[in-house]
């Protein structure tokens, strides 16, 4: 019977950590398109083309991936950030900071009874000032992979959460390649992305109306995958 037990206690061991290392499958070198998928459930709808996975990284419930597309050049074009926790010990996430504020080009969001969404679109400097987790390792990453990266991007940031499971993504783009001009001004408030400014940049402003239906479709994708209502 003490031999039995042993087994089931063993078996039922070797099911939570095979659960724990396929919620993410992802390793450094990969290349995904289409989709990433985590625990062959939960699924992030990717741009065209192929992507590198760069940073695989958990941290208490929390499951983080970095991805990147680079162009023919080498310069990085989109990197691309996702995480989900999956099922947790908590009843329900309240939203984040995020979803809370107003001073970014565009932002929607809907919050409900243990559950919200909230997405937005907005610009951000690419120097990681972070000194732990996942964004320290992103930055060691990059550091190391000499990455080509534009001093400004602009990103789409999207989170859904029903009850105790958290889902989030952000897509990092270069605005550089499509014929935005380097930025003159690299400070976040001042940038010429900025809600304040981008009136001034019609080119720049044209930029984020479009990048603004482009990520729309990439969070409409993630519902029907998710079968978010």
């Amino acid at each position: 019977m003490k031999k039995l037990l042993g087994i089931v206690v063993l078996g039922l061991l070797w099911c939570n950590i095979s659960f724990a290392g396929s919620m993410n499958p992802y390793q450094p070198g990969d290349i995904v398109e289409n989709e990433v998928v985590y625990g062959q459930r939960i699924k992030f709808p990717l741009p065209p083309g192929k992507f590198e996975v760069g940073v695989v990284f958990k941290e208490n419930e929390f499951y983080d991936t970095m991805l990147y597309q680079f162009d023919e050049n080498g310069v990085v074009r989109w990197a691309i950030h996702v995480y989900a926790t999956g099922t947790t010990k908590w009843e329900y996430w309240n939203p984040g900071y995020f979803c809370k504020r107003s001073d970014v080009y565009f932002i929607k969001k809907k919050i409900g009874n243990k559950t919200f969404a909230c997405w937005m679109v907005n610009h951000t400097r690419t120097d990681i000032t972070s000194e732990k987790g996942f964004w320290k390792r992103v930055r060691a990453y990059e550091v190391a992979a000499k990455m080509n990266l534009p001093d400004i991007m602009v990103y789409s940031q999207h989170e859904y959460s029903k009850r105790s499971k958290i889902f989030g993504s952000s897509y990092y783009y270069n605005p550089e390649l499509d014929g935005i001009p380097p930025p003159k001004h690299l400070e976040w408030a001042t940038n010429e992305f900025h809600m304040q400014r981008v009136h001034k940049y019609p080119k720049h402003e044209k930029f984020l109306k479009n990048f603004i239906s482009i990520t729309a479709s990439l969070v409409e994708r993630f519902n029907e995958l998710n079968k978010v209502k």
